[in-house]
């Protein structure tokens, strides 16, 4: 065994117990000993899995400059190692490139292996034109082909983009179940640790959607105390989940870590989405419009030429262009409590990007066309966002929103939805008969979930209109009035009129001289309100008398 076959070997440990960065050492050591001239072959290989560790540490340029540079070097002619660096080469395009981009050299690959007869070769090659180009059929066929020839990766592989094609086509259930399968074949091949991650990560994400969030806690505690060579996908996860569950701390910790530990474009989106989503639970608008505008150029980035194949890609879009809107739509009704003509028109400038970003992406009157209904369920939350952000909270275009998560079984974002849907249908004075029943399911959807920041924010909604959370029951006579919205932050009458005038963006001084108080007296009033609301400052404290109603 020479230096640069044990140099190797020691990488392949390194990879395998996630220290990525030491397989890299290892790996361009291995490579200095070897001249490309004598052995192109070895040298490619090497390359191939240079580009790959790359991959593993957010270093997306070296990555594909290793694998093109493996290419360059193999010899012309067909053969199982040409068709094997293709096919690496067009999964490290897939997950950092344009579409095309990969579709070409998995179809190169696919052509060079099926020459030669490299059948775990042509498996990859299938798996990875399947991926791209959500044909389920290569998929299975991938598949197939790794089962015949034993091929452990290859059928993993398999399985894990299966089972993500599925989820991208909102076929959350049969992804779950393909998902599931997989992770099992993986631990029977010796395969979880350094293949699970990813599995692990889909099968979570698609419990966080279908609203089992205790099942999706335990299988991510489970892999992070693992060490892991894909952790940065479990973070980004847990800060999902936990955002959603209002355990904000948490959320930031996880989802930070997620950004640290692959910061590649083709990862960074994501975790800087959910940051957003934090940000404006906490009602700290100028973080979540920072984190949004991070995020924006990233997301630029990957989309510059990309030919439409890409679900994925458009769906993180459409999502991020949602929570954009959301972002202004909430800045657009501070700026109204505030009367402030400027901050309306502020919100709205950006917004419209955001809008055109829509209708560009998803066709006329910027309506999802039937075939992708994972896509037209974000083009329907940011069409109904837009109404919230114009001040005419549309309720048929909420109800669409709902009934649209509602048929993917994506429960936390249709109780989002329902919630939008029944202030809308408060805002236009519908009758509580109507109104109750919509507002009652997304109640009993965060209750189950145990989803606190929406939950809170449909009790407070509920209080505000009198309406009844809970289902009335024959002979019992109805429970004495709730107290009111103020009264429920144990807040005074003074307090609550003082509150008012803060939305109203009055200064301590004007406060003073409208209820006759000095303005020592008025600050005083004010730091027990920031406190009693549990808020940092005056902007989120209107933000709250808001959503109060105490703003009128």
């Amino acid at each position: 065994m020479d230096q640069a076959e044990l140099l190797t070997r020691t990488a392949d440990a390194a990879s395998a117990s996630g220290r990525s960065k030491r397989a890299l050492v290892l790996l361009t050591t291995a490579l200095d000993q070897l001249d490309p001239t004598i052995d192109p072959v070895r040298v490619a290989l090497l390359l191939m899995r240079l580009g790959g560790e790359r991959w593993a540490t957010g270093d997306e340029p070296g990555c594909l400059a290793a694998f093109e540079e493996a290419v360059r070097i193999l010899p012309a002619e067909p053969s199982a190692e040409r068709a094997r660096v293709l096919a690496e080469y067009a999964q490290a395009l897939m997950l950092t490139a344009p579409l095309r981009d990969a579709v070409g050299r998995a179809e190169e690959a696919l052509v060079v292996a099926r020459t030669v007869g490299a059948r775990a070769e042509e498996g990859h090659a299938l798996d990875i034109l399947g991926s791209c180009t959500l044909d389920v059929g290569h998929l299975e066929e991938a598949r197939r082909i790794a089962e015949e020839v034993g091929n452990a990766e290859g059928i993993v592989r398999a399985y894990l983009n299966l089972g993500a094609t599925l989820g991208v086509e909102g076929r959350t259930r049969d992804a779950l179940a393909v998902t599931r399968r997989g992770l099992a074949v993986a631990r029977e091949l010796g395969l979880e640790q350094a293949m699970g991650s990813f599995l692990t990560h889909n099968l979570a994400a698609f419990l966080f959607e279908l609203g089992d969030w205790a099942d999706c806690d335990r299988v991510l505690a489970a892999a992070l105390e693992r060490e892991t060579t894909a952790a940065f996908v479990l973070h980004r996860v847990k800060g999902q989940l936990e955002v959603g569950r209002g355990d904000f701390r948490s959320a930031s910790h996880h989802l930070e870590l997620a950004r640290r530990l692959n910061p590649a474009p083709s990862q960074a989106a994501w975790p800087l989405v959910s940051l957003a989503e934090l940000a404006i639970w906490q009602g700290r608008h100028d973080d979540a419009r920072a984190a949004l505008d991070e995020a924006r150029p990233v997301l630029e980035q990957l989309q510059a030429g990309d030919d439409g194949l890409d679900l994925e890609l458009k769906l993180l879009v459409l999502l991020f262009c949602a929570l954009g809107l959301r972002a202004a739509a909430d800045r657009a009704e501070l700026a109204r409590a505030q009367r402030s003509a400027v901050g309306v028109q502020e919100a709205r400038r950006r917004a419209e990007p955001l809008v055109a970003t829509v209708t560009s992406m998803t066709g006329r009157h910027g309506l999802a066309v039937e075939t992708e209904p994972l896509i037209s369920c974000p083009t329907a939350l940011a069409q109904a966002e837009w109404s919230r952000l114009e001040g005419r909270p549309d309720p048929e275009a909420w109800q669409r929103a709902a009934e649209c998560w509602e048929r993917l079984e994506h429960r936390y974002a249709a109780a989002y939805a329902r919630f939008r849907q029944a202030e809308a249908l408060l805002g236009v004075r519908a009758p509580r008969a109507q109104i109750q029943p919509v507002l009652r399911a997304a109640h009993q959807t965060t209750v189950a979930l145990g989803a606190r920041p929406l939950r809170r924010e449909i009790e407070l909604l509920a209080g505000r209109g009198r309406l009844r959370l809970d289902e009335p029951v024959a002979g019992v006579p109805a429970p004495a009035a709730s107290p009111s919205p103020a009264a429920s932050f144990g807040l005074t009458r003074r307090e609550a009129e003082v509150l008012t005038l803060v939305a109203a963006g009055r200064t301590n001084r004007q406060i003073g001289q409208q209820l006759f108080i000095t303005p020592k007296t008025a600050s005083v009033h004010v730091s027990r309100i920031l406190a009693k609301l549990g808020v940092a400052g005056r902007g989120e404290a209107a933000a709250v008398a808001h959503r109060l109603g105490l703003d009128r």
